[in-house]
């Protein structure tokens, strides 16, 4: 009895030790496009079948998904703007977006600058709920949106941690 006591208390630890991640980043894609690069689920696909709602007037750079999750990368045309100019169109984005019912705001790392990310504090209509991150890089603004059936952001960061702009 004592034996399989410690059998299960090692199996535990071990599992605990895994995380118990899921498949879906057992084997990763890359997307690598339209400027940039990032890599995102093995079990995803492109031209995601979840349909990511995106900021007015912005240009979609990729989008990435699978039936119940879905990510888009693009980017805001901010002509004529300096890099204040358009830290201040961030800014007021955020806002906006707070308003429309997104949670506090997060600070991440997206290609060695610092990104806003909020999420929504409750689910839409059809049951997701969506996580947005804006962020300047070379003197452009960008965002990120993601869609899940849960308010997690772990796919949406690592997706984030890994995409570069090219």
């Amino acid at each position: 009895m004592k034996r399989l006591i410690y059998i299960l208390a090692v199996v535990l630890v071990v599992v605990m030790a895994s995380g118990c991640t899921s498949d879906e980043w057992a084997s990763n894609k890359t997307y690598s496009g339209n400027g940039i690069t990032f890599t995102y689920p093995g079990t995803w696909g492109e031209n995601a079948t979840k349909t990511v709602t995106v900021p007015a007037g912005s240009n979609s750079l990729a989008a990435v998904g699978s039936n119940d999750e879905g990510f888009a990368v693009g980017s805001i045309t901010a002509s004529g703007l300096d890099t204040a100019s358009i830290q201040n169109v961030l800014n007021q984005l955020v806002q906006e977006y707070q308003t429309q019912g997104y949670g506090d705001s997060k600070s991440i790392s997206v290609d060695g600058s610092t990104a806003t990310m909020l999420t929504t504090t409750s689910k839409d209509s059809s049951g997701y709920y969506t996580t947005i991150a804006f962020w300047v890089k070379n003197n452009s603004l960008y965002y990120a949106a993601y869609v899940s059936s849960t308010n997690s952001t772990q796919n949406m960061e690592k997706i984030l941690g890994s995409l570069k702009t090219t």
